[in-house]
């Protein structure tokens, strides 16, 4: 029954490590590069098909980050539940697997460039 408990505990942390990737980082990148979204031309003509696909993509990662999140509340919640945290497997394991290749491609990044990945990119 404890182990139950604490499995709740670490997939909360999990999810919770999950929506902060998934709110923090597109939202650093949109803010910084919003306005260089807004100035790319094609013959003289402004596309503002790029910045809007990056908004639309900003949403779904918002979307993303809640999903996340209530996720996490829902394991804490359910964490002593003999059935289960009734999470979905799908939604479980592309947490854990996003969380370890984002953290790894971050950690390498700072290996290779002593920068932290995203954070020290900036527009053209």
């Amino acid at each position: 029954m404890a182990v139950k408990a604490y499995k709740g505990i670490l997939w909360a942390f999990v999810f919770l490590i999950s929506g902060v990737i998934f709110g923090v980082i597109p939202t650093y990148l949109i803010v910084r590069y919003w306005v260089w979204l807004n100035q790319i031309t094609i013959d003289g003509q402004i596309v503002y098909t790029f910045a809007l696909f990056a908004l639309f993509l900003w949403f779904v990662t918002l979307l993303l980050t809640l999903i996340y999140l209530a996720a996490m509340v829902r394991s804490v919640l359910q964490r002593k539940n003999e059935e289960g945290l009734g999470i979905p497997k799908g939604v479980k394991y592309f947490g854990l697997a996003t969380d370890l290749i984002i953290i790894a491609f971050v950690v390498i990044w700072y290996l290779l460039f002593d920068e932290i990945a995203f954070f020290s990119m900036s527009p053209p």
